[in-house]
């Protein structure tokens, strides 16, 4: 066992055992970003919050590689949408850049979870959903009117008819017009 893979278990023991989860999680990136990417699940699982810092940092880190992982990950996906942190910024503007990339199973998926989460009230977070979605593509590419695909459309269409209240009405006429 080389020193490399000595310091990879000592980081995963002291994750493990509680101490400072992130800082040991990017430590651990540096040496094997996949082990890295499920011990931050694995410190979620644990209660850890450490939701929106985690995704940025490898999000920052490689963009590809934790969109595969995450696209993979259904119970990350069930941990980071069904939690309190979910109405974060970072996580909110993930799903939007997952819908406007057009993984949209795992868009459908992160938002049926958001509607589970008991902590949050998903008409308002579905609001700021497609409204980072709408604002995202936008800054992207430098226009004023979003232009989405059928499937885009039908997937934030599916889930603002799942909704109650003033923001459906207004929600599904926002996305008919573009």
């Amino acid at each position: 066992m080389n020193s490399k893979t000595v310091r990879k278990y000592e980081l995963i023991v002291g994750i493990a055992g509680g101490e400072d989860a992130l800082c040991k999680i990017q430590e651990l990136c540096a040496i094997d970003f996949q082990t890295a990417f499920e011990m931050w699940e694995f410190a979620l699982m644990r209660g850890r919050e450490i939701v929106e810092s985690g995704l940025t940092f490898f999000n920052s880190t490689s963009e590809t590689r934790t969109r595969q992982l995450f696209c993979e990950s259904i119970p990350l996906q069930k941990l980071v949408y069904s939690s309190s942190e979910a109405a974060r910024p970072r996580v909110i503007e993930y799903l939007a850049n997952l819908i406007l990339i057009n993984k949209l199973d795992t868009a459908d998926e992160c938002l049926n979870r958001l509607r589970t989460n008991t902590h949050l009230d998903f008409n308002e977070i579905l609001r700021v959903v497609i409204d980072a979605t709408f604002a995202l593509y936008c800054q992207r590419n430098n226009t004023r009117v979003p232009v989405f695909n059928k499937k885009q459309k039908t997937l934030m269409q599916d889930h603002v008819n799942k909704m109650r209240g003033p923001n459906k009405a207004l929600l599904l006429q926002r996305i008919k017009e573009i």
